[in-house]
């Protein structure tokens, strides 16, 4: 009858992915983790679900390491190819950051890396237990334009036209440049400041860079985000995109498990001064529902926010593990929604509500009258006329989705 119910929902593969989600594991978990591997398992459903939410590094490192005897000979086989592919996809990637820190620094711009590799040292302890499929790099606003510069010298293309840099916009609609590098097909975003506008981390950039912090990263010290703003920064970012990832919800957790001596006051009141206090309570829960690892922030705002965050780790396990029968398939149109209603519920202000608001609507407006491929289909024009699809575009959605519809309804009657 369990094996049953299993089969239906994946509760003990879920659970097996979140156990092996970390990089300690405590005697009571190994002796729960060990009860799931002598039951029936879907490792299909444990491997593509651990993947999708980029712990999959992680879970065989720990299913190879401490249960290596529970596993048949092909999921070893399959956990460690995996594992070696990732430790030499992400040893390439580390090196190419060391690279872009060494070509900045050469050129007197300061940088700070985040996110990535230099994460996955400081908090994992192996490059290798951390997915990552691209590069962070923070610079100040005065050095972009060399930075862009040099990157384009070095073989890194935008992914996208830069021509509203001159602008002068930085600080009201951008907050990086996507680079791919023409050879190696590297991806790197190189920020000027951590967040866009709509959801903002207001922190200011003379205060980021004063309180920066250094890492010993590939042979030498790097500038990194401060613990506090590092972890607040996490927090909002996660909350931000929905939580669609386990991966990020790991990430605070081994923050946290790393340094003992966390000034959670100090935390919590720079959170709530940047209006980023229910995004950082969200996060501290999430780790307290998948870790147990317990806070004294999260006991300073379960009285205020307590029920929001109940709501919203519900929807971030759904999506997670898609074990919801209304779950939202990710990339949909509703999933935009519901990730825009997820991120309304976690602003503290009026103010930074209707910020956000209104920067969905503009995506929608947008969205609405930008001509598209059934446009030009319809109506083929030159390239000199294509300013007439603006004109046109509305007509044609009219008569779709209004016209149409009528006649439709009308035949039926």
């Amino acid at each position: 009858m369990r094996e049953q119910e299993n089969q239906i929902n994946h509760n003990l593969e879920n659970q097996l992915i979140i156990d092996c989600s970390q990089t300690e594991i405590t005697a009571a978990k190994v002796d729960v983790i060990i009860d799931a591997l002598t039951q029936s398992l879907d490792w299909s459903y444990v491997s593509e679900t651990a993947q999708r939410n980029c712990v999959l590094p992680l879970v065989g490192w720990n299913l190879a390491r401490k249960f290596d005897e529970f596993l048949s000979p092909e999921i070893k086989s399959r956990l460690d190819e995996y594992f070696q592919k990732q430790t030499q996809g992400n040893m390439f990637l580390t090196a190419k950051l060391v690279d872009i820190i060494k070509l900045f620094k050469s050129n007197d711009i300061p940088v700070l890396p985040f996110k990535g590799p230099l994460l996955a040292m400081q908090f994992y302890g192996n490059v290798a237990l951390r997915s990552f499929g691209d590069l962070d790099v923070l610079v100040q606003t005065k050095h972009l334009e060399t930075a862009i510069k040099l990157l384009e010298q070095n073989g890194y293309e935008p992914l996208s036209g830069i021509n509203w840099l001159k602008k002068n916009n930085l600080n009201i609609t951008h907050k990086d440049i996507k680079f791919v590098h023409k050879e190696s097909k590297v991806l790197l975003e190189l920020h000027w400041k951590l967040s866009n506008s709509y959801f903002a981390l207001p922190l200011e950039n003379h205060r980021l860079w004063n309180d920066a912090e250094t890492a010993s990263f590939g042979g030498m010290k790097v500038n990194n985000l401060s613990f506090d703003d590092l972890l607040i920064y996490l927090c909002l970012h996660g909350g931000r995109h929905g939580w669609e990832r386990l991966s990020w919800i790991c990430d605070i957790n081994e923050m946290i498990s790393s340094r003992e001596d966390i000034e959670w006051e100090r935390i919590n009141k720079e959170a709530k001064r940047l209006g980023c206090e229910k995004a950082l309570g969200l996060g501290l829960h999430l780790i307290n529902e998948f870790f147990g690892r317990q806070t004294p922030v999260l006991e300073w705002q379960r009285n205020k926010n307590g029920e929001l965050f109940e709501e919203l780790t519900r929807q971030v396990r759904a999506r997670l593990f898609n074990d919801d029968p209304n779950f939202v398939e990710i990339n949909t149109r509703a999933w935009f929604l519901e990730e825009q209603l997820f991120q309304l519920k976690l602003r503290e202000g009026l103010w930074d509500k209707l910020k956000l608001y209104v920067h969905h609507n503009n995506i929608y407006l947008e969205q609405i009258f930008s001509p598209n491929k059934a446009d030009e289909e319809l109506l083929r024009l030159p390239p000199w006329l294509s300013p007439v699809y603006y004109i046109t575009r509305p007509a044609r959605l009219f008569y779709t989705y209004v016209v149409k519809f009528k006649k439709r309804k009308y035949s039926k009657d």
